[in-house]
């Protein structure tokens, strides 16, 4: 009995990390509720959220993803859409499904705050920054808004900062496996694979890096390969419809397209994808698709191998693992709003004068997300007020500005002591 409760007090944040997270999670709560049940807020809480109640009713009623219906999101978000509906089952059908589904969202964003709190624990933060960090965790979802809550971002969110902090712990293996989970719910987090692996040959070679491709092809295989039997021809639509989407209007390239309309008339041709969004189409679209994924490849590699040659130390992953979701994002031929929670579990924790500036610029973004999120979305799409489309491109100027503070070459954080001087060095 010792020994067990020895090793679950392992997992537990010391006692100068308690008061920090239970302050995060009682700011998440109070986001949450405030988001949820401010009128202003809570008249735009449903958008992508009325799909999902359309799914989840169907899966509950034993119709099967893929094969019964079309669905363009992988088979591991199928439990996030058909969880609200048993949720309200169990309590007597009180509140509508859109409650159950923003209730599911609260308990993912306390599971990723828990997990940011472990990353801390081992980064061996000093108080001061676990604070910031869990304050700046709480209240970042009402800084975005309704956003936050009528999609279900949160859940890959968790994986991706889980995988991180696997790899802190020195769990190569489970960081492959948590990744390649996270990928079958939204496919982002299979980026962070590589820097696992990284780790893995650097502490066992080419055999622990074996383990860790095997670990994560079992999990994809797992939850990829009953849909892959029953609905192949489901499965393969999703993945067409996912590749083949037209550059969508709020992501980097066409918010250039949408500025230059604004301000010189340039003509668009926008059209409805999948989803519910919209795109932009035409010669000049494709080409700059296709020249998005040529640099995303490449943004992606050079961020891995620096990582392999210079980075030792554990903010050096933290950072890493960060800057290799905003290349995603920026380089992405679509860019949602709600990706912008995928950052906020893993900006957040990078330290130093670098994480203080990453972080603030963060919520200035996610800020500007929510002044066009989702009030003035329609008005963007139609490009009618111009207003709108330059707020776009300033929101997407600063998030590439973000990648390049994560990414610019330089001595990692020469004055991180005197701002955390209880941080750690190492991995040891």
């Amino acid at each position: 009995m010792n020994r067990i409760s020895s090793r679950l007090s392992s997992f537990l944040p010391p006692a100068d990390l308690r008061r920090p997270a239970l302050l995060g999670a009682g700011l998440l709560v109070a986001s949450w509720a405030f988001i949820s049940f401010t009128p202003v807020f809570s008249t735009w809480l449903f958008g992508d959220a009325r799909y999902y109640e359309s799914w989840g009713g169907w899966i509950a009623g034993h119709q099967v993803p893929y094969r019964d219906f079309n669905i363009e999101y992988p088979p591991g978000a199928l439990p996030t859409f058909v969880a609200p509906v048993y949720l309200r089952k169990l309590f007597f059908y009180h509140g509508r499904y859109f409650f159950w589904l923003r209730f599911e969202i609260l308990v993912f964003s306390l599971v990723a705050l828990a997990v940011m709190v472990l990353v801390l624990k081992r980064l061996g933060v000093s108080r001061r920054r676990a604070y910031a960090v869990c304050i700046t965790a709480g209240v970042a979802p009402a800084v975005l808004g309704p956003i936050s809550y009528f999609h279900f971002d949160y859940f890959p969110a968790v994986f991706a900062v889980a995988a991180v902090a696997a790899l802190l712990y020195e769990r190569g293996v489970l960081a492959c496996a948590l990744a390649a989970a996270g990928a079958t719910v939204k496919v982002y987090p299979v980026l962070l694979i590589p820097l696992a692996l990284i780790e893995l040959w650097r502490r066992g070679g080419a055999r622990a890096v074996a383990k860790g491709v095997g670990a994560a092809a079992a999990v994809l295989a797992a939850v990829l390969g009953p849909f892959a039997i029953v609905a192949p021809h489901g499965l393969t639509w999703a993945l067409h419809v996912e590749t083949a989407r037209a550059l969508e209007v709020e992501s980097v390239g066409a918010s250039f397209f949408a500025f230059a309309h604004a301000l010189f008339g340039v003509h668009l041709h926008i059209v409805l994808t999948s989803g519910g969004s919209h795109g932009i189409a035409g010669p000049g679209a494709r080409t700059v698709s296709a020249l998005l994924a040529v640099a995303m490849v490449a943004a992606l590699a050079a961020a891995y191998v620096r990582y392999f040659l210079r980075a030792r130390g554990p903010e050096d992953l933290v950072a890493a693992a960060a800057a290799v979701v905003v290349v995603y994002i920026v380089f992405s031929k679509v860019f949602s709003p709600q990706y912008l929670v995928w950052l906020i579990p893993l900006v957040l924790l990078i330290g130093g004068r670098r994480g203080l500036r990453a972080s603030a610029l963060l919520i200035v973004i996610l800020a500007v997300t929510q002044i066009f999120e989702p009030y003035n979305y329609v008005h963007y799409f139609r490009m009618s007020t111009p207003w709108v489309a330059y707020v776009v491109f300033f929101r997407n100027l600063l998030v590439v500005g973000l990648l390049g503070l994560l990414v610019w070459p330089r001595p990692l954080e020469q004055h991180a002591q005197q701002l955390d001087p209880a941080r750690t060095t190492g991995f040891g």
